[in-house]
């Protein structure tokens, strides 16, 4: 074998394991994948970034965003390194309050024990904190002529009639009456409490008289016996 062909297969042999972990991800995207947000999405505040970061290899995983376009392939950090794998799961918070407004990328970047990495990128995401969101074109509507609604025959209602003086002389006796027999009532009731409230105080007078009667009678009969 010729020696240049000797030394280009010892080259290819050196490189096929650094171009492994990128044949990993390409065949097996749940290794490292970001499912939220979605690339083209329009983002403000607080955002939720989901997706896979695990690898029978795993070592850690770090979450960070550039400008787009990145031509000078700048990157700033959105948290320290996780040493968690994740699982179709939360991956970490972005805090888009403190960068403009624009249009950004997003890179998921899985560390395994080889030294080597998988990547996953969202790409066209626009942070809007102060522009208005853009709202979704309007959808033309096609206009189905309906059949025309059949009148309805509205049925004539009763005039409705003012009570007549009869009705209300009723009205007014009844109420009379009606007073009447509450205070019949109240009145018997006022007289029986009095007729009972005298009857009492008759009874206990007549007791107390009695007991009256009866001291003086026993200190009567005490000093006939200190007499005699």
């Amino acid at each position: 074998m010729p020696a240049v062909s000797r030394f280009a297969l010892l080259i290819l042999i050196l490189v096929i394991p650094f171009m492994l972990p990128l044949q990993v991800n390409a065949q097996a995207p749940g290794y490292a994948d970001i499912t939220h947000p979605s690339a083209g999405e329009a983002i403000f505040g607080l955002i939720t970034i989901e997706g896979s970061a695990d690898h029978p290899s795993f070592v850690s995983y770090e979450l960070s965003f550039a400008y787009q376009p990145n031509p000078e392939n700048t990157w700033f950090p959105i948290m320290q390194s996780i040493q968690t794998s994740v699982s179709e799961g939360r991956l970490g918070i972005w805090d888009t309050t403190g960068i403009t407004d624009g249009t950004y990328q997003l890179r998921l970047r899985v560390w395994l024990k080889n030294d080597n990495a998988l990547e996953a990128f969202v790409q066209d995401l626009r942070v809007r904190n102060t522009i208005p969101t853009e709202t979704p074109t309007a959808i033309k509507q096609v206009a189905i002529q309906s059949p025309s609604p059949i009148p309805l025959t509205q049925t004539p209602q009763p005039t409705p009639l003012p009570p007549s003086f009869s009705d209300g002389r009723a009205h007014v006796t009844r109420i009379f009456f009606t007073g009447a027999i509450l205070g019949g009532v109240g009145l018997l009731l006022l007289g029986g409490y009095l007729f009972a409230r005298r009857s009492m105080s008759l009874r206990w007078a007549k007791l107390r008289m009695r007991r009256i009667h009866w001291r003086s009678e026993r200190e009567r009969g005490k000093r006939r016996q200190g007499q005699g």
